[in-house]
């Protein structure tokens, strides 16, 4: 598999020795994520689609649109499954830092709804509905070693988060708040994105 990412980034670079992107460019990828937390025996994994239109040469707009998927391990054959889709707008602002690096600010809105659901063998039972609202601003650099790929390297910085929760048949629902601020190196978000009209 290692082999295989090589190869397809080797075709992908040496397509030109730098990219420029600017007024016009677009940028379509996003980021796969991983994370499990042995502590809480659980996974979660993140696909987030994203899409940047450059209306300057140092301001792209757009946005995610997206999926989150997360198991909580009880036993062996019991767990609980939490699926959230998830979308929102995004801002970014450039500071070249050479011909095919460049630093960049994101500030970035989320939303997210979905629920979860209990699982015990072949019993299935939906526990609750779930819906989110996460606010961002975080640090990254993009990488563009051919004329028509990107990778960028993201780290989390200020974010805002409200999570609200409401069981199966019930009419509350239970709201928690979140703040964090300070860079987290053991969460980074890595992507890949292809470039169109530079």
């Amino acid at each position: 598999m290692k082999s295989k990412l090589l190869v397809l980034f080797i075709l992908l670079s040496v397509q030109q020795a730098y990219s420029q992107i600017g007024t016009g460019s677009t940028l379509i990828g996003g980021s796969l994520q991983f994370q499990s937390l042995e502590r809480f025996n659980t996974q979660e994994l993140r696909l987030l689609p994203n899409v940047q239109y450059f209306i300057s040469d140092n301001i792209s707009i757009g946005g995610n649109l997206g999926f989150v998927t997360e198991r909580n391990n009880l036993g062996q054959d019991t767990y609980t499954r939490t699926n959230t889709f998830v979308f929102g707008p995004e801002a970014r602002y450039y500071i070249d830092l050479g011909e095919n690096v460049h630093f960049y600010g994101a500030a970035s809105l989320g939303f997210g709804f979905g629920g979860s659901t209990f699982i015990d063998g072949n019993d299935r039972t939906d526990t609750e509905d779930t819906s989110t609202l996460n606010f961002g601003v975080n640090p990254g650099i993009l990488f563009t070693p051919g004329s028509k790929v990107g990778f960028n390297f993201e780290l989390n910085l200020i974010s805002f988060g409200r999570n609200s929760s409401t069981p199966a048949g019930a009419n509350t629902s239970t709201v928690f708040n979140g703040f964090t601020f300070g860079t987290n190196t053991f969460t980074p978000t890595f992507g890949l994105y292809y470039i169109i009209g530079n």
